[in-house]
């Protein structure tokens, strides 16, 4: 399915089974699972009927069903049935044709043409157009619509800065040739841009007929936000606020739906297990690593899993959001010390916690890009080993001296207490936080949670994307789209909203620049800055890796149609049927 936006922050789900240690690793995963992309069902399809299918989360939902305008991972996640993207893609995420729409690029005169399918409808009837794509980049660039999307990808099509700026009151680079083309003018075009979850090139349509008399600035609060018109193979029928969404066949769709519904239900972690055991529900939308561990012996279930291109994290805030939006580093900020950043990294258990805790569904992380992502992966870079020695010697060559309560203080001889963001996502994931914490005190530093205890997601969200000062270090997990670049520039670079840390420096930026230059258009050129990138951020330890984890869906045996490989098709939810 082809992600929209660059990347999602997500819940780091993580449940410890009854305290005990499971020992597999992310090896033994590869040789004993052998995890499928796709689930081969011989039988016949019935014609008709109601799937079934699980959402297992302790967050709601919040259902502005208007990505553009919403950071909400779990609604995003499940609106995939009737927003699934327009373009189609190969397996490595480049854009090819036969999808909803199809792209073609001219690099001499810096122009995208998307030409829009004739079978295009929204689910009331009415074509998809070019105004409807246009409506996208409206919505993501126009300050009042309070949408985080905007940055320098998007920034980079003719005129989108001055319409962002509000000194013009369209955007001159998108140019509507006809109902079914649009012509986008870019000041450059970059390597970027062949790929499906490309910043600069959205993919994605909104109905500009249904949302036109909507102030941007109401958009997100709307009744049109959270009972939406879909273009896929599925639209909404009725919404249980954080709890359900039933889904019924797009009538306009080009491929007739095979169900007569689908209904997608948000189920508590700690009761997926047992519902699996009763066969409550057909599939099981990203199914956590302790459910996996306790149900992959289910005769009437089938697990597929591929290797995310996302990861899971630790960050550090150096900085804050200047008042034009764009980040900018306090040198202040006693976490702008590398050697204190250094130390807290080697002074953790990364790669004992991924073994014990990750089910065999995790990979210690030894850089920042997934090796999901091939060659842009860098192999050579070395993890934070588990290291409380050489953590505690850069701290005193670094001048944090230690008290006699055994904490240390700031060079400058003031208290040091490091403030710790994470997300409540079960005991499991708390015990685990903790443990770092444990690790930080062996060393010498004092570290406390925000408000004395782990955040539920929505709150937590909310405190990352505030310019909060309440957290120096935080906990997080991104889902990233298959276009490499974007495990930089998504959120490291100075105009993005994601750049929690707020860290910018000039050799980062200028690799990053780097990385969708017109020398990138030469494949070796771009691995090679990927890796110099890779190198740096681990040398300057601004975020610290943790893991990567493989995306697992559960197909129940009476399930036909589902798999994971983009390629095959532009979703599979419009071949998904039951059988007996």
């Amino acid at each position: 399915m082809g992600r929209r936006h660059l990347f999602m922050q997500t819940v780091a789900l993580l449940t410890v089974l009854s305290g005990t240690l499971a020992t597999c690793t992310s090896q033994v995963l590869a040789k004993e699972n052998a995890l499928k992309e796709t689930y081969v069902n011989r039988k016949k399809p019935l014609k008709g009927g109601t799937l079934k299918v699980a959402y297992p989360s302790n967050t709601s939902f919040k259902g502005n069903f208007i990505t553009e305008i919403s950071t909400d991972g779990e609604t995003d996640n499940l609106s995939y049935i009737g927003q699934p993207g327009l373009f189609r893609q190969d397996r490595d995420g480049k854009l090819k044709k036969g999808g909803l729409a199809d792209v073609s690029f001219d690099k001499e005169n810096k122009t995208v043409l998307v030409t829009i399918s004739p079978k295009a409808r929204w689910s009331d009837g009415q074509p998809v157009t070019a105004k409807d794509l246009a409506f996208v980049y409206e919505v993501i660039a126009n300050k009042d619509s309070g949408s985080v999307y905007y940055d320098e990808d998007i920034g980079s099509i003719v005129g989108m800065e001055q319409y962002h700026n509000g000194q013009a009151d369209q955007i001159s680079g998108l140019q509507i040739k006809d109902d079914k083309h649009l012509l986008i003018h870019y000041k450059e075009m970059t390597p970027a841009m062949e790929y499906a979850g490309s910043g600069y090139l959205q993919n994605d349509a909104l109905p500009y007929h249904y949302l036109k008399d909507i102030p941007m600035s109401k958009l997100a609060s709307s009744e049109q936000a959270r009972h939406p018109l879909s273009y896929g193979p599925y639209a909404i029928k009725k919404v249980v606020q954080g709890e359900t969404i039933e889904w019924v066949p797009n009538k306009y769709y080009p491929k007739k739906p095979k169900l007569d519904r689908v209904v997608e239900e948000v189920v508590p972690d700690a009761q997926i297990a047992e519902a699996m055991r009763a066969h409550k529900y057909d599939m099981v939308l990203d199914e956590g690593e302790a459910t996996y561990a306790k149900t992959r012996s289910l005769d009437h279930y089938v697990t597929l899993g591929a290797l995310r291109h996302g990861f899971k994290y630790m960050g550090f805030r150096v900085g804050k959001q200047g008042p034009d939006g764009k980040s900018v580093m306090d040198k202040k900020l006693v976490t702008n010390d590398r050697s204190l950043r250094l130390a807290l990294a080697y002074a953790m258990n990364t790669e004992e916690v991924t073994k014990r805790y990750g089910h065999g569904l995790r990979k210690w992380a030894n850089s920042m890009v997934s090796p999901a992502y091939g060659a842009y992966h860098d192999s050579k870079v070395k993890p934070y080993y588990h290291n409380l020695k050489k953590a505690n010697a850069l701290l005193d060559k670094a001048g944090f001296k230690r008290g006699k309560d055994g904490y240390r203080s700031k060079p400058n001889g003031k208290k040091l207490t490091l403030h710790v963001l994470a997300q409540d996502a079960g005991k499991g994931y708390e015990a685990i936080i903790k443990n770092y914490m444990q690790l930080w005190k062996k060393v010498g530093v004092r570290t406390e949670l925000v408000n004395g205890r782990m955040m539920e997601f929505n709150n937590y969200s909310a405190l990352l994307e505030s310019n909060s000062e309440k957290y120096d270090i935080w906990f997080g997990s991104w889902l990233l789209s298959a276009e490499p670049s974007v495990a930089a520039t998504a959120a490291y670079s100075p105009s993005s909203s994601f750049n929690h840390g707020h860290f910018v420096t000039k050799e980062n930026t200028e690799l990053l620049r780097s990385l969708n230059s017109q020398k990138a258009f030469d494949t070796k050129y771009r691995i090679a800055q990927m890796h110099k990138w890779q190198a740096y951020m681990h040398k300057e330890a601004y975020v610290v890796p943790l893991s990567y984890t493989y995306g697992l869906t559960v197909v129940g045996k009476n399930v036909k149609g589902v798999t994971l490989d983009p390629s095959k098709q532009l979703t599979y939810w419009e071949n998904v049927c039951l059988t007996k």
